[in-house]
C-alpha cells in the first residue's frame, strides 16, 4: 500500500479552459460540458463585459465573484482586470482584450484531459490546462466549490 501521492500538497486543483471567438460557441461549450456531468459551481465564463458573461453563462455557469459577498470580495471587482487570477491574466489576458469569451472547467470529477477535449470540441481556441489556486473565479466553498 502507498503511503505518498504523487498529487501536489497544494490548494487547488486541475483546471482547462479555452477561449471562444462568438456567443454561441461559447454557449455550446458550456452546454457540452453540463451534458457531461460538469456541475456548475465548477464552469466559470469570463469575459471583458461582464453583461456578455452573464448572458452566455445562464444559470448553467459560475461567474467570477458570483456569491463572494465579503467587503474584499466586493472590492475586488473594482479592481483592474476585476481581480482575475495571474495565471489568467496572463494565459487570457489578450483573448479577453480582444473580445473572446474564456470558459474555464474545473476537472472536479472529470480529468482535465477530457474538459480540455470537450472545449476544443466546441470550437475552443487556445486549450490550456494548468493547476489553479482557490479564487473567486469558481463557487465560494461554502456553496460546494471545487476548492
Amino acid at each position: 500500500m502507498a503511503t505518498t501521492s504523487y498529487l501536489l500538497e497544494a490548494p487547488g486543483g486541475p483546471v482547462a479552459a479555452a477561449a471562444f471567438d462568438d456567443d454561441d460557441a461559447a454557449v455550446s461549450a458550456v452546454t457540452t460540458l453540463r451534458d457531461s456531468g460538469v456541475r456548475e459551481q465548477d464552469i466559470s465564463v469570463i469575459a471583458a463585459d461582464p453583461r456578455r458573461a452573464a448572458l452566455v453563462a445562464g444559470d448553467r455557469a459560475w461567474l467570477p465573484g458570483k456569491g463572494w459577498n465579503g467587503l474584499l470580495d466586493r472590492l475586488r471587482r473594482f479592481l483592474p482586470g476585476r481581480g482575475l487570477p495571474k495565471q489568467i491574466r496572463s494565459r487570457y489576458g489578450e483573448a479577453l482584450r480582444k473580445g473572446k469569451i474564456v470558459v474555464i472547467g474545473a476537472a472536479d470529477g472529470q480529468p482535465p484531459d477530457t474538459i480540455a477535449a470537450l472545449l476544443a470540441q466546441s470550437r475552443g481556441d487556445d486549450v490550456q490546462q494548468w493547476w489553479q489556486t482557490p479564487d473567486h473565479i469558481f463557487a465560494p466553498p461554502e456553496l460546494a466549490g471545487p476548492f
